[in-house]
């Protein structure tokens, strides 16, 4: 009876929450979307959960629960006393700080494992939806393109779902991006969108640092981009604004990343990713991505540099793996690479400009897809981590080719 009644106030505070959001989007279609892509990616975390608990056996989604619930068996003030204790950089902090995070939403809505599923994928939802809202106000004919992106994109929205990090930080992600996208389009700055992005900024700096070290100096510089400052001065073209501002920020990222993380200090990145990079190999040396030693000295840069950022994106592609479930990645990224050449092949016959915001989005792209895939090799490991990036090479690639009308027409 109990568990009964746990899952009722639940499952009415979830649509609770899900109809409060459905309210805000005036557009009939994204109204179409919202239902079904909500749906969707509630299915996915059960099924995220679903594949550790059988599939894998074990894994960090299971682990986070199970630690999440030693702490709200507590009593309370043991259980305050936990949630509010310090750490050092010794300690798996990120693993620490989201387990407090479960913990303290079980311990208010007594949920179980599946409920909490639920919480952190319409999280996700939420952010994204917010996201596509903002975009598509701003650039109306990239709703398709977003939809598909953010809603149906099957590897994102399944690893976005469920009871992992990547659930939580994804939606940060976009949070942060779609109050970007509002101040970009008002250039005021309201109390709602300051709120939504220093809350979101917090937990990415505290869950993945590695992902706020290139986001966030990428999105104080769109912001200074678009200051008032440059309206009078018209010699500026974008390159040389951007070339400018990249100097003007070079030292105070370099002092934000190394406050953000010891591992991040230009002293020791490389060791670190080295470290990490050799760690993994171990783990999973059948699965992995190697580098590529074909001068055996410091050329060899020139040669992994772009096989490193292709791999990020595109592997592993049909043939390399066709054990479950790295098979359904290889076909995803299959198809995402003739995607990617088709539109290449499109984009020959029109005339695209540069924006700042295309440049940021490449930098991005191109940052991570070479960091991830050299500091974390395993392709099942990169296949999760994708998320940060991937939705963004979607939209690049669907903007060069034809859409399918139920994404784009009203």
């Amino acid at each position: 009876m109990q568990i009964t009644l746990i899952y009722i106030i639940n499952t009415a505070l979830l649509i609770g929450i899900s109809m409060t959001g459905y309210s805000k989007y005036k557009r009939t279609l994204l109204r179409a979307h919202y239902w079904p892509a909500l749906i969707l990616k509630v299915l996915c975390g059960i099924l995220l959960g679903q594949l550790f608990l059988h599939h894998y056996r074990n894994g960090d989604t299971l682990m986070f629960y199970d630690q999440a619930l030693a702490l709200t068996s507590l009593e309370f003030a043991e259980f305050f006393k936990a949630i509010t204790a310090s750490t050092v950089p010794s300690q798996p902090v990120r693993a620490i700080y989201f387990v407090r995070i479960t913990a303290v939403l079980q311990w208010l809505t007594h949920a179980d494992y599946w409920l909490l599923s639920a919480y952190f994928s319409l999280f996700s939802f939420l952010g994204s939806s917010y996201l596509i809202n903002k975009l598509t106000q701003w650039k109306p004919m990239m709703i398709g393109s977003a939809t598909a992106a953010f809603y149906y994109f099957p590897s994102i929205i399944f690893w976005s779902s469920g009871l992992l990090k990547e659930s939580l930080t994804f939606g940060a992600v976009t949070f942060l991006i779609g109050a970007y996208l509002s101040w970009r389009q008002s250039k005021k700055t309201r109390l709602k969108g300051l709120f939504i992005g220093f809350l979101a900024a917090i937990i990415l700096v505290s869950i993945k640092y590695y992902i706020a070290a290139v986001f966030l100096p990428l999105l104080i510089f769109l912001i200074m981009y678009h200051q008032n400052f440059w309206d009078n001065r018209k010699i500026f073209s974008l390159w040389k604004k951007s070339i400018l501002l990249a100097f003007a920020l070079l030292l105070p990222v370099l002092f934000f990343l190394s406050w953000l993380n010891p591992n991040l200090s230009f002293s020791v990145l490389w060791e670190v990713m080295n470290t990490s990079h050799q760690e993994y190999l171990l783990l999973a040396p059948e699965g992995a991505l190697y580098a590529l030693y074909w001068f055996g000295n410091d050329l060899d840069i020139l040669i992994n540099l772009p096989y490193l950022w292709f791999s990020g994106i595109f592997r592993p592609l049909v043939g390399e793996d066709i054990t479950f479930p790295a098979l359904f990645s290889c076909i995803e990224n299959s198809l995402l690479l003739i995607g990617a050449l088709y539109g290449l092949y499109n984009a020959r016959k029109k005339s695209y400009t540069w924006s700042i915001e295309l440049v940021a989005i490449v930098i991005y792209i191109s940052a991570l897809s070479i960091f991830l895939s050299y500091s974390a090799p395993n392709f099942g490991t990169l296949a999760r981590f994708k998320i940060y990036y991937l939705p963004f090479v979607v939209l690049l690639i669907l903007n060069t080719i034809p859409m399918p009308k139920f994404l784009w027409n009203n």
